[in-house]
């Protein structure tokens, strides 16, 4: 048994998590469904299971010594060198099981898309491609372990090869096209934010894990578990009867699946529940169709049939039902039993193709509660009511990035290469190969050596590497009782709900101090999760007295952090309060200790928008605090709360800077 199968634990000694293993079983015999999202909190057996996956994947065929595995005979899939073999005659074959390729949360984009060979170019003086991971994951498995943490360029470089099905690279003065369809699967904890729409989307398959509530099943996973530790080879010679047929199982399905075709009534099944749960696209349809042959496949059969697509259609749907970011439920399955209901075949009414009018599912329109969020709110707000008061003149110079979609230069070798410069002593190198050629390539005729290119000290080039940055906005919020008056509270609590969906597109860190009674508390640290700062905001409680020096010094000590994690970062302190402090820090003076908090943030890169949140004409305390942090200032007033989000969307776009980012 070879290595890597011994250290895995076996497929089929799994206990419990159904969803997740039926999930990667259909991947593995449809790769064309897209992959499988798994999310689940620590400890439930993601990455297990996807290990446990790859010891029963059936071989198959490749191309004798192809470094990128090429199918033998399928010429439009090959790569450069096999289609110049094959010209030749035909290539010798091997087989070999399906690579399983993990994907680190630090790679770098060279690692991920491959480069120039250095050795190659060095001493031979030859431009080579060295493949990357890519190259290693073609016709297999490419495994991203927190693939919501994953930067934001790799993610770009994921997407396109997706939806190609190849890698194109252009870097170093070389072109090379590979080809690069894989089985993209991905584990994530939501609890340390949210995965980017655009790499959600393809996904095939998600599914929701959670740990094994049965205290039974709890008990047999400590059993095996112990036994697989204390001998896993002897624990792999008990299981391999299931593991032989699960792998002739998978290999079955993998050979019939071109023997498999869906009806008509099972078609418009498939498209009538897709429209009646109002999912985005014609992927999920798509997805549908492949799954359920999948399943069935798996079942052991080549005819689908409604329970098919039943089966199969959670876990196509659990991650596309999002219509805005703060959507608690994605997926509801009373409505969704309902659709699949109204849909199966004999209840979908439908016209003959020959008319050109497709049929229309039972339940055709869509609920008010399903459409977008921005397009609910039109209904109910005429555009451009903004009546917040903004007060001018105290403006600040703001860092020019903010976001995720703003660049920023990267030391640490994170980043895609735009640039070289000159390297320089003393800074860890990150070889520019291209252009240190470039630049000894003129000396050549007046250098001796052993190598094709002699390279001078003076010759060598650095890589310049532009990175995304993004925002840590800390939310310093007073709950003390002269904010429950009034609704004042609700009114700045959807403001804040408002600047969080802005935070959410653009991937920013957000987190929540508050602070009420005798001191300030971290409700939230900084997370790219803003569903959970909602949460908290929500059941934020109200009372007591006012001690806002407690709640800015908080917020600078959690910011500092952040600056600390991630160097570039843009810090953000947004302050809602009324500004009437009535407790200081030890046996000072409330307004005093408020003062000289606000004073030590002038000196710091934290950027500050105090929001007033006093009655109108009662504003000094909060405007002079403003004015002693060198803030931005912004009155609550009379407005709405998404007014006065638009508001400081507006007063902070002005200063060209982080606000962006809001």
């Amino acid at each position: 048994m070879p290595r890597d199968e011994r250290l895995a634990y076996p497929f089929s000694a799994i206990v419990g998590q159904e969803d997740l293993k039926l999930a990667l079983l259909i991947s593995a015999v449809d790769p064309r469904v897209g992959g499988v999202l798994i999310r689940g909190h620590k400890g439930t057996a993601k990455s297990t299971a996807v290990r446990a996956l790859h010891g029963i994947l059936p071989e198959m065929d490749v191309a004798e010594g192809c470094r990128f595995g090429c199918h033998p005979s399928l010429i439009p899939d090959m790569c450069p060198e096999c289609r110049e073999r094959r010209v030749e005659g035909s290539l010798p074959k091997e087989r070999r099981r399906p690579k399983l390729v993990d994907l680190p949360v630090s790679a770098t984009e060279d690692r991920l898309v491959g480069t120039i060979d250095l050795e190659a170019a060095l001493k031979q003086g030859e431009r080579r491609f060295e493949a990357g991971l890519l190259a290693d994951a073609n016709r297999g498995l490419l495994y991203v372990d927190e693939v919501n943490l994953l930067d934001d360029h790799l993610v770009d470089t994921l997407l396109d090869s997706a939806a190609s099905g190849v890698n194109v690279v252009e870097r170093e003065g070389i072109r090379y096209v590979h080809p690069a369809r894989f089985v993209l699967i991905g584990t994530m904890n939501p609890e340390e934010g949210e995965l980017r729409p655009q790499l959600l989307d393809r996904f095939g398959l998600c599914v929701d894990v959670v740990g094994v509530a049965d205290p039974t099943e709890r008990v047999e996973i400590l059993r095996r578990r112990r036994a697989f530790e204390d001998d896993c080879d002897a624990f792999h010679r008990e299981w391999s009867p299931s593991q032989r047929l699960l792998r002739t199982r998978l290999e079955t399905a993998i050979k019939s699946l071109a023997d498999v075709e869906l009806d008509d009534d099972l078609l418009f099944m498939i498209a009538s529940v897709c429209t009646a749960m109002g999912v985005d696209g014609h992927r999920a349809d798509l997805v549908m169709g492949r799954a359920a042959a999948a399943y069935a496949l798996l079942q052991g059969r080549r005819e689908v049939v409604a329970a098919d697509v039943r089966a199969v259609a959670p876990m196509v749907l659990a991650h596309r039902m999002r219509r805005s970011p703060f959507e608690e439920q994605c997926l509801d399955p009373q409505r969704l039993e309902q659709a699949l209901g109204n849909a199966a075949p004999g209840t979908v009414q439908h016209q003959d193709s020959s008319s050109g009018e497709p049929g229309e599912p039972d339940d055709g329109a869509m609920p008010s509660r399903d459409l977008p969020r921005d397009v609910r709110s039109a209904e109910l707000a005429p555009a451009g009511d903004i009546s917040a008061e903004l007060q001018i003149g105290m403006d600040r110079m703001r860092r020019s990035h903010g976001g995720r979609r703003q660049e920023t230069t990267s030391d640490d070798r994170s980043g895609r290469y735009v640039r070289a410069e000159p390297a320089r002593p003393g800074r860890p190198l990150d070889l520019a190969l291209d252009a240190t050629i470039r630049a000894a390539a003129p000396h050549q005729l007046t250098r001796s050596g052993h190598l094709a290119i002699n390279i001078d000290q003076n010759d060598v080039h650095a890589k310049v590497r532009k990175r995304r940055v993004g925002a840590s906005i800390v939310f310093c919020v007073d709950a003390s009782g002269s904010m429950g008056a009034s609704n004042r509270m609700e009114i700045a609590k959807a403001a804040v709900f408002e600047l969080l969906v802005d935070a959410y597109q653009r991937r920013d860190r957000v987190g929540l101090v508050a602070f009420r009674g005798e001191a300030a508390e971290v409700l939230l640290p900084p997370t790219a999760s803003v569903e959970l700062a909602q949460l908290k905001l929500k059941t934020l409680p109200t009372g007591g007295a006012t001690p806002i020096a407690h709640g800015i010094l908080k917020a600078v000590d959690v910011l500092s952090g952040e600056t600390r994690r991630e160097d570039g970062v843009v810090p953000w302190l947004i302050l809602l309060t009324d500004g009437r402090a009535n407790v200081g820090i030890g046996t000072g003076l409330g307004s005093d200790d408020a003062r000289s908090a606000a004073l030590k943030l002038k000196d710091t890169p934290i950027n500050t928008l105090v929001i007033d949140t006093s009655d109108p004409g009662s504003g000094v305390a909060a405007r002079e605090l403003a004015r002693a942090a060198g803030a931005e200032y912004v009155r609550l007033g009379d407005a709405s709360g998404p007014a006065l989000a638009g508001a400081v969307r507006q007063r902070l776009a002005v200063q060209g800077g982080s606000g962006a980012g809001l």
